[in-house]
């Protein structure tokens, strides 16, 4: 079994990753934004294969990673569908089985700190979210809550389970870890006791702050993250993990020992034109790692390969990212494996590389916009300008949006 509880000092927020042992599918509930670096390192290091994201709730205090991690491994994503959020692959009901490898997870409503609100069942354990806290509960006076809902999901739900269960909270901030059910109907200061009207005038007379991120984090959580998935993406780009590389001298001796896996990450037309024999082709904007995994394995050796080495040295570290220990990216591409004389197959379609399509691309509007500006109207000049600098941006960032846009074009398919 493998399990591992995780603390975000700044939101006081656990986060839980769960993994099966045989296959090495994981789960992770309640990730953090700030923490997936963190997340993903763990991810990689026990040689995981991320499935799913899981959200207790839409939470008001932190933004979620689910659309980080889901960018970085393939997890799908999951919130329950009285949430009412956007942008999740999976929105769950009471009663759903969440699977990975051999283990299940079954998922319990239980609203009341928000419309939205489950708990998680694995094993002799619940992940109570907002819901159940040790020695108290979630607060229920923002989000559309409900002391009377959270009474019922906690005493006639949660409270239900065997007294053994081990109760795994979102949240404490009194560096406690765990508690079990049994402890909570026992000792909770808030429910323990108490008849269901004196539990609704404690909560309705908390008096406590709002969260400092609110008008932050529940816009963000309802559509997963993804704006700021996309800053913590520009972010490891610019931290790219590094990735071993071997010349294509090299890559012709690993195949002269045997079966080598090669994933080629042109285009497909690029591919049609020109390959190595046995080479796969994944192009780069159409890369699952989490397929890849599930295909080939963590563990198992893999290069990749495109014309130039750009976008395979990408396709390489996106991999490594999301848990592959052995990519290995090929130095000069297809090209320097044709200088070297090492052997092809060659198709009969013709496609110009991807890198070629795109410096004809470029030179064509610069001067049609040189054309234009000194033609027509001085406005010309600003699309030199703009493709000028685009160019710049490229060779900076290893990016290169034309480049993206020409690879989806008909040819390239």
């Amino acid at each position: 079994m493998f399990f591992r509880q995780l603390f975000d000092p700044e939101s006081s927020t656990y986060t839980y990753l769960i993994a099966d042992d045989a296959t090495h599918e994981a789960v992770i509930i309640d990730p953090v934004i700030e923490q997936v670096e963190r997340d993903l390192k763990l991810v990689r290091e026990h040689r995981l294969r991320l499935k799913h994201t899981l959200e207790t709730h839409v939470h008001a205090d932190h933004i979620t990673a689910a659309h980080a991690l889901k960018k970085s491994t393939g997890a799908g994503t999951a919130v329950s569908a009285d949430c009412n959020a956007q942008g999740y692959d999976r929105l769950l009901t009471d009663g759903d089985v969440i699977l990975f490898g051999h283990e299940e997870i079954t998922v319990i409503s239980t609203p009341g700190h928000t419309p939205g609100s489950i708990s998680y069942l694995w094993r002799d354990r619940v992940f109570t979210g907002d819901t159940l806290l040790i020695g108290g509960c979630g607060r229920t006076d923002f989000q559309n809550g409900s002391a009377e809902a959270l009474w019922i999901s906690i005493t006639e739900k949660l409270f239900l389970l065997d007294e053994q269960t081990l109760v795994f909270p979102g949240h404490d901030y009194k560096g406690r870890r765990l508690s079990s059910i049994g402890e909570e109907k026992r000792f909770n200061a808030r429910i323990a006791g108490k008849s269901r009207d004196e539990f609704i005038g404690i909560m309705s007379n908390l008096g406590l702050p709002m969260p400092k991120r609110i008008h932050e984090a529940v816009p963000a959580n309802l559509d997963a993250g993804s704006a700021q998935a996309a800053t913590f993406s520009e972010h490891m780009s610019m931290t790219e993990t590094t990735v071993q590389s071997v010349s294509a001298t090299q890559l012709s001796e690993a195949l002269a020992k045997g079966i080598v896996n090669i994933l080629d990450c042109r285009t497909p037309g690029e591919f049609a034109t020109l390959k190595i024999a046995g080479s796969i082709n994944v192009p780069l904007d159409r890369l699952n790692p989490a397929e890849v995994m599930s295909r080939l394995g963590a563990d198992t050796p893999l290069y990749c390969i495109c014309q130039t080495g750009t976008r395979s040295q990408l396709a390489a570290s996106k991999l490594r990212n999301a848990g592959m220990q052995q990519v290995i990216h090929v130095d000069g591409g297809t090209n320097a494996w044709v200088s070297a004389g090492f052997p092809v197959e060659s198709g009969t379609r013709k496609v110009i590389s991807l890198d070629r399509q795109m410096r004809i691309t470029a030179g064509a509007l610069i001067v049609l916009g040189a054309a234009i500006g000194t033609l027509w109207h001085p406005a010309g000049y600003w699309l030199s300008a703009l493709i000028g600098a685009g160019l710049v941006y490229a060779g900076i960032s290893n990016t290169c949006g034309m480049t993206v846009v020409l690879a989806k074009m008909p040819w390239n398919q």
